[in-house]
């Protein structure tokens, strides 16, 4: 006989590419810029640092591959690609109506990001959804970014719950791996890049936070 999982107390987020599709114009800032200087940055190598704090700067990406100073034009092709990622990316789908239900049901609401506190407050307050969030861990409160799990732990700590009790939704291998390193449960949901690196462990994955399933999780 085996004992019963604890039931859900809270929802923990990661947000980029699993609360908006921020990834997307990222790798794209990175791949023009790579694109100028006659670099290839296909989706298979970028998918390996996603999720985590491990990716330098554009510029500095391309000073260790390029062996000099990139140029100027390349830059300032990524900063086109860096605003749109900062301006005009909405919500993914289901994400809003689950924090909504979640809520409704008691079940508290957290984020744990890779991305620094400057990247995730102005994004939150945009889509709305700063003040629906009881605490937020991003990479620059922590010593290590996923795939180590001090992200995961932080937001236990700062609801004073059982890690066991929170439920990560997630988008990326390195983020389901700091769930499973914090012990927390998590449901993965894949967007156009990291569909390409799930990892095999990952016991519940769905295409959407639509088909997000409530029952199974005892939210109401």
């Amino acid at each position: 006989m085996t004992n019963a999982a604890p039931p859900i107390q809270a929802l923990v987020f990661d947000f980029d590419g699993t609360i908006a599709d921020t990834e997307w114009p990222v790798y794209e800032a990175y791949r023009a810029a790579h694109e100028f200087h006659g670099l290839e940055l296909t989706l298979e190598t970028w998918v390996s640092v996603v999720g985590t704090a491990d990716n330098p700067p554009v510029d500095e990406r391309l000073r260790r591959e390029l062996g000099h100073e990139p140029d100027p034009e390349a830059l300032r092709i990524a900063d086109h690609h860096f605003d749109l990622a900062k301006q005009g990316v909405p919500l993914l789908p289901g994400v809003e109506a689950l924090v909504d239900r979640a809520l409704a049901s008691g079940v508290r609401v957290a984020l744990a990001s890779s991305s620094p506190m400057s990247w995730i407050e102005p994004h939150m307050t945009r889509l709305g959804l700063i003040d629906r969030f009881e605490a937020l861990s991003t990479v620059d409160q922590v010593a290590a970014g996923k795939p180590a799990p001090d992200l995961f732990n932080l937001s236990a700590q700062q609801l004073e719950l059982d890690p066991a009790t929170c439920l990560v939704l997630e988008d990326s291998r390195n983020g389901f791996l700091a769930a499973k390193a914090a012990g927390m449960p998590s449901v993965i949901i894949p967007n156009r890049i990291t569909k390409l690196d799930v990892h095999p462990d990952a016991t519940h994955v769905i295409d959407s936070l639509l088909d997000f399933p409530f029952q199974e999780f005892g939210i109401q």
